[in-house]
């Protein structure tokens, strides 16, 4: 079993450069990987980075080397203000050392690889299957992406605000191949929307990496009718990429049903700078309708709560909504969006009917989903799979691909097919068992062949660092 890092490590926080008050000679002005850092001198020792990967050179540009008399990374001289460095490994006591000397000032000022604020996961096994496991979180403001021995490859996190309780991690980070052209995403939370938290809500941003790692963009809602107006912030359950310029993102807005306000599920596709094509439930009237009362307590006025998207073959979308428990396929071809079919977990056999369900998939005729498991008699969650026609949305077969025992995700989580093997990420646990799983990896027959868990058995503590979604690519 190995251990990313320990909590014990003593680190002094960095200073960012917003707002800094030091003379110009006291300090370290450096920026790596496209993030700016101003390190005093006089204080920080050891440093924690925004974000880091193995796959290509750290790039640090030093905005005041001309004061260093001697200023060198990793033995390599900086003097000149720009230096690469390779990163062989990311890990708990793997440092990047900066020697310099300036005027009165030398010393060593040490880079984690690492940032010592990521929680403590330990690995077991190896994992097998083509990709990689990318790792998002509901409450810690970090991805991660890792190979299959555990290795990471690449992190990001927001160091100056780590954690929160309000549903504000970063959620559904995840790799796009278009056109030959690889990008990465993930959704963050735009603080200036805070006040439209509601459980289950994250309002903010679609944030786009390119090939390196780097931002090169930020998406939120283009105006749209009476309702939706620039810059209104998205969700961040799912997002659908077609290319960097044309993309599906979601939303939830106040809605009026009758005499009563809803949190409306909104999906807006955008081409090129324009909306071509809005939905919206509201417009669903069938839909308030199968409301599932295992969410009467939780859900307020979010009635349906869309989860996830898909494009399929033929155009159309592939959608989830875990407080109906039903997956539907949408007629995009239509402006009206109508519903061409719906899958309702209630409604379904014993053995693969589902509750809550989160991260549906469709592969031909077979359909993954992660049954959540809330309104089973004995909450319990499980990776479901299902055979269906995919042009009637019939049922024909279906079962679990793996039991998951007792154990018990309230919400979150997802299953993934790789050849004959199965990745789940197990969200957002709930119930008393201990809940430290975050992703494992079975084989064909169920056995467990790699697992990524979160150490210690503190409920709490291991329940804040749960997981949105974990999934392989």
């Amino acid at each position: 079993m190995k251990h990313f890092f320990s909590l014990a490590i003593v680190v002094l926080t960095v200073i960012v450069m917003t707002g800094c008050k030091h003379d110009e000679t006291d300090v370290l002005n450096i920026t790596i990987n496209g993030e700016r850092y101003s390190i005093s001198l006089q204080k920080d020792t050891v440093v924690n980075l925004v974000t880091l990967n193995t796959e290509f050179d750290a790039e640090f540009e030093v905005e005041n080397a001309s004061m260093f008399q001697e200023l060198t990374i990793a033995g390599k001289s900086a003097t000149g203000g720009f230096v690469k460095v390779p990163v062989a490994k990311i890990a708990a006591g793997v440092q990047i050392p900066i020697v310099y000397r300036s005027g009165d000032y030398q010393g060593t000022i040490l880079i984690n690889t690492l940032n010592a604020q990521i929680p403590p996961m330990a690995v077991t096994g190896k994992a097998i299957s083509e990709g990689d496991f990318y790792l998002s979180f509901v409450h810690t403001r970090l991805v991660i992406k890792m190979d299959n021995d555990g290795n990471i490859l690449f992190y990001r996190c927001n160091s100056d605000d780590f954690q929160s309780t309000n549903n504000t991690g970063w959620w559904d980070f995840k790799k796009h191949n278009i056109g030959g052209q690889t990008y990465y995403s993930y959704h963050a939370n735009d603080p200036k929307f805070s006040y439209l938290v509601i459980s289950g809500y994250d309002p903010g941003m679609r944030v786009i990496l390119d090939d390196h790692y780097k931002v090169v963009k930020t998406i939120q809602l283009l105006a749209s009718g009476p309702y939706v107006h620039n810059g209104d912030p998205i969700d961040g359950h799912d997002f659908y990429m077609y290319d960097l310029d044309h993309y599906i993102v979601s939303s939830y807005i106040d809605r009026n049903i009758g005499d009563r306000t809803v949190a409306s599920a909104y999906l807006q596709e955008v081409d090129h700078g324009k909306v071509v094509f809005d939905w919206w439930s509201v417009n669903h009237s069938e839909m308030e309708g199968w409301f599932d009362e295992t969410f009467s307590s939780t859900a307020g006025k979010d009635y349906v709560h869309f989860n996830a998207i898909q494009v399929l073959p033929d155009g159309n979308w592939l959608c989830s909504f875990r407080n109906i428990s039903s997956v539907l396929k949408i007629d995009r071809s239509d402006t009206a969006g109508n519903i061409l079919w719906r899958i309702s977990g209630e409604a379904q056999p014993s053995a693969y009917s589902f509750c809550g369900q989160h991260y549906a998939r469709l592969n031909g005729t077979t359909l993954t989903l992660f049954d959540n498991g809330n309104g089973h008699p004995t909450p319990a969650s499980r990776p479901l799979q299902l055979t269906i026609n995919p042009s009637t949305g019939d049922v024909s077969n279906g079962g679990e691909l793996v039991h998951g025992g007792e154990y018990f995700t309230q919400a979150c989580g997802s299953v993934c097919k790789s050849g004959n093997n199965y990745i789940v990420g197990w969200g957002f646990p709930g119930g008393a068992t201990v809940n430290d799983r975050i992703v494992i990896e079975y084989d064909a027959s169920g056995n467990e062949i790699f697992g990524l868990r979160n150490t210690g058995n503190d409920l709490s503590t291991n329940a804040y660092r749960c997981s949105y979604r974990c999934v392989k690519m």
